[in-house]
């Protein structure tokens, strides 16, 4: 099999097919990345098309030296925040997206995935009400399982900005879980709402989701 890199120096050199197996490669990838973070399933699904027609474009500027797969996701992260811009309820330029939140782009909207279990479905719209930045690295986290490391490598940004996104992200989304339950979790406080217990939710969205574990 292919590497991801040999994948992208041969569709630079013109190789459809190998283009095709990228593509299928991280299709599902992409679109776990998009799923939570949008207004509907419609911009889920334009967002994912144009991160890889955006990588079509931008492959000759691949040259092997950094990682084929933060590559695409480099180009996913630049399109989000692009729809972010675009979708602002304020109509005015996001200085910092450490400020806004996905449901402030359409309060009304849901999120496409829809759990049974109280706390799971909470969990889901907790990250949706949660700053974009520590929503990106929580759900590449919770919904990829990858360790910090792994998600500095893959959205270019330093270890330790991502482990602070990480750390102040779950302390926000403790307490908006706890609170979207009505603090009936355990003891009945914020408080109660552990990180083992988000790390459960989490399972249980992706067994739903029937994502990789």
């Amino acid at each position: 099999m292919r590497s991801d890199v040999e994948l992208l120096d041969a569709w630079r050199q013109g190789d459809r097919k190998a283009g095709d197996e990228f593509v299928l490669r991280y299709f599902d990838a992409i679109s776990r990345f998009f799923r939570n973070k949008v207004c509907s399933d419609e911009d889920a699904t334009d967002l994912v098309t144009q991160t890889f027609l955006a990588c079509t474009s931008a492959k000759q500027r691949f040259r092997g030296e950094s990682n084929a797969r933060r590559f695409l996701y480099a180009i996913a992260h630049k399109v989000l925040l692009r729809y972010i811009e675009k979708r602002y309820k304020r109509k005015r330029e996001v200085e910092d997206f450490a400020s806004v939140c996905v449901q402030q782009l359409a309060p009304a909207s849901m999120s496409s995935i829809v759990m049974h279990k109280r706390e799971a479905q909470a969990l889901v719209q907790a990250l949706r009400e949660i700053p974009v930045t520590d929503q990106i690295v929580l759900e590449l986290m919770y919904f990829d399982g990858l360790s910090g490391r792994e998600i500095s490598e893959r959205l270019n940004l330093s270890e330790g900005t991502v482990r602070g996104r990480i750390s102040r992200g779950k302390d926000r989304l403790q307490r908006r879980v706890a609170e979207l339950l009505g603090g009936s979790i355990a003891a009945g406080s914020v408080e109660a709402v552990s990180a083992d217990e988000l790390a459960t939710w989490a399972r249980d969205v992706r067994e739903h989701e029937g994502w990789p574990t």
